[in-house]
């Protein structure tokens, strides 16, 4: 509440709308715990350049690269007006009531001459009313264009987060994503590692391009998730290179499903749609380990991928268990 009382207080001064985005950008200025963005802020004052323009410059720079914004501030500013909607709601039905009490009030005054002073009074504490119903239902609407002005950017920022930890190409997590995910899970309960490897994948690229070989790893990971349930883990790890981990299944299972991964992928039968032209035999490589009382997600990974370089050493298109 310190915070948010000296951040309103800092928009006012510098005649700053209070919109989500220049509210999160001078809340993490009062709080501190982004110095660059500290110095920005502080920059721009000391020039008198402070205004919506910068402002959004900064929020693109610093503010949504920041994946706790919406738990730190934009849900709490939202509860904040919500609440204020609802005191608001009441005092308007209240003063919507004390309207109707005073119309009552005037209709038996207008029946009596002599009550003509006490009639004026009664108008004027009318209009007053009415003038206060008013402001109080304009004030509503502003509060509710800003608390969906805040759902939106609540929605933009879970977009930008997922994309940051998502591989566009094949929709699996990245690198960063899978360990984001892998954090989550309990390492100490049954879980398989698989790291599969498309082999001799660069003479695709080098013979028929990038793009081909893009369609290549597109029609792979389309084949691996066929095989996996909703709470299996895909990752790409690589240019060619996945590691997919079987929640909660034991060694034989996993087994199971590389298998029919590895035959699935061996029956494609890919061309060239310009040419005509088939393109080579689609082969991977597979590694595999079961958890053995690591401690660390990186250790288990080691593991199956020393699997994975006895499979390509064995001749490819093979399956190998981690020791």
């Amino acid at each position: 509440m310190k915070h948010a009382r000296l951040t309103n207080a800092l928009l006012n001064q510098h005649q700053l709308a209070p919109t989500p985005i220049n509210y999160s950008v001078f809340f993490i200025y009062i709080k501190g715990t982004t110095p660059a963005l500290t110095q920005e802020v502080e920059s721009l004052i000391e020039s008198n350049e402070i205004n919506d323009t910068s402002i959004n410059q900064l929020y693109e720079l610093y503010v949504s690269q920041i994946t706790q914004i919406d738990e730190e501030i934009l849900s709490p500013l939202s509860q904040s007006i919500n609440l204020v909607l609802d005191k608001l709601k009441q005092q308007v039905n209240s003063e919507e009531q004390a309207v109707t009490n005073l119309q009552k009030i005037d209709k038996v005054l207008s029946q009596s001459k002599q009550n003509s002073s006490l009639q004026q009074i009664i108008n004027y504490v009318q209009s007053t009313v009415n003038g206060s119903v008013t402001q109080h239902k304009s004030l509503s609407l502003d509060l509710n264009k800003t608390n969906d002005e805040i759902n939106e950017l609540k929605a933009k920022l879970s977009e930008a987060k997922q994309d940051a930890i998502s591989d566009p190409l094949t929709g699996f997590l990245n690198r960063r994503g899978g360990d984001e995910k892998l954090a989550e899970i309990d390492i100490d309960e049954k879980h398989t590692t698989l790291i599969i490897d498309i082999d001799h994948f660069k003479l695709i690229n080098d013979n028929f391009g990038h793009p081909i070989g893009d369609k290549v790893i597109q029609k792979v990971t389309q084949l691996i998730r066929k095989q996996l349930s909703d709470k299996d883990i895909t990752v790409r790890y690589g240019g060619e290179e996945f590691v997919v981990v079987a929640v909660n299944k034991t060694l034989y299972e996993a087994q199971d499903i590389a298998e029919k991964i590895r035959l699935a992928i061996s029956q494609l039968k890919l061309k060239q749609k310009n040419s005509d032209k088939f393109l080579p035999k689609i082969s991977v490589s597979i590694g595999i380990a079961e958890n053995k009382n690591e401690r660390y997600w990186q250790d288990i990974i080691e593991r199956a991928d020393k699997a994975l370089y006895e499979a390509k050493n064995s001749g490819r298109n093979c399956i190998k268990i981690a020791a």
